[in-house]
């Protein structure tokens, strides 16, 4: 095995709180409904199309992606200041990992930004080598695990994530899929599961002899 591709929101870390506020900001200026914790929760993994219909399901499509853009980039500069909740034992699972694999991050999200505002304020930037926002290249999650595999000349790699979309994206590339159940997914009943990310490594020990 040649990489490790990650999910981000679920995965990586968690910006419940961050994204509420930024979420509920611009709904109040435009007048519109409270966005809820819940409806918040189950939109992390989910393009900005399908996040729209669920943040605001009562207006036009073509203004419900005005909001969402005007909410990621207010959250990624409340982001880039404050940072999000870097799960516990990333780093030093991350280190353990580099010494063996190269690291990737595959996020839904529509801005680049949005991840690089994750390696900065995490101080994770240096484990990674690549990372794509799927929707800001209008591609699905699956589309873009392959052209991170396609362009860093990966032929096996596995995909951490923590929603079914996750899985889907992992199916579609073909590749491995190890749930991290920890996040804002459903149990999916998959083979290979962490509850902490600090057991990712064995899991992938065990990946290395299936594959």
């Amino acid at each position: 095995m040649e990489g490790i591709i990650f999910d981000l929101d679920g995965t990586l870390w968690e910006v419940i709180e961050s994204t509420l506020e930024s979420a509920n900001i611009i709904a109040r200026k435009y007048n519109l409904p409270e966005i809820s914790k819940h409806t918040i929760c189950s939109v992390f993994g989910l393009n900005k199309v399908d996040s729209a219909k669920l943040y605001f399901p009562n207006v036009k499509p073509e203004l419900g992606l005005k909001l969402m853009d005007e909410i990621v980039a207010l959250n990624i500069n409340n982001l880039k200041r404050n940072g999000g909740n870097v799960y516990k034992n990333l780093k030093e699972t991350l280190i353990k990992l580099k010494k063996s694999y190269e690291m990737y991050i595959v996020s839904n999200t529509a801005e680049t930004e949005y991840i690089e505002a994750f390696l900065e304020t995490s101080n994770l930037k240096k484990y990674f080598k690549d990372w794509i926002a799927a929707s800001s290249l209008n591609i699905s999650k699956g589309e873009a695990i392959l052209k991170v595999m396609r362009e860093n000349y990966i032929k096996q790699a596995i995909y951490i994530g923590d929603t079914i979309k996750d899985l889907e994206a992992a199916n579609i590339a073909n590749i491995p899929f190890v749930q991290a159940r920890y996040g804002f997914g459903e149990n999916l009943d998959t083979k290979y599961y962490i509850n902490d990310i600090s057991e990712l490594p064995n899991v992938i020990k065990k990946l290395r002899v299936k594959i």
